[in-house]
């Protein structure tokens, strides 16, 4: 039972709907969803959905395309939109007069943690080649020192 259970929820990850918001011309958004055909065959019919997040505003049309991929003309639009970071939400953005706005603080990203680990994990690899290589000189010298003893006797 539970296999089965592991088996759909895989098949709905893998496949099946797929939303991207991509910003208009004049400012506004557009909530495309890609549905695959599969998921529209299957009998009986499904429930299919897409919620719309809340903090999305200004959400001009929901456009639903029933393909495999995302049309050409759409992919380039959906790729571009997924590298830029999503609009903060109007009402979050809105201070109330008496605060003085404050400057906004760059965030560094840890750049020296990241390359020490890399590095200590290639000496970490390096070692662990050195010591097998080492185990494999020294396995072979006793195999020749045991095959010399046995031609002695």
């Amino acid at each position: 039972m539970m296999l089965k259970i592991l088996f759909a929820a895989a098949g709905l990850l893998i496949g099946g709907i797929e939303a991207a918001f991509v910003p208009t011309d004049d400012g506004g958004i557009d909530y495309l969803v890609r549905v695959e055909p599969d998921l529209v065959r299957a009998q009986p019919p499904h429930l299919l959905t897409s919620d719309v997040p809340a903090d999305a505003r200004d959400v001009r049309s929901v456009r639903i395309y029933v393909a495999d991929a995302w049309p050409p003309s759409v992919e380039r639009s959906v790729a571009d939109a997924a590298r830029r970071p999503r609009p903060v939400a109007v009402a979050a953005m809105a201070r109330p007069s008496s605060i003085e706005p404050t400057t906004i603080v760059k965030q560094e990203r840890p750049w020296g943690w990241l390359i020490g680990s890399l590095v200590a994990l290639f000496l970490s690899l390096g070692a662990n080649v050195y010591l097998g290589m080492l185990l494999g000189q020294m396995r072979s010298r006793y195999v020749r020192d045991l095959e010399e003893q046995v031609e002695e006797e």
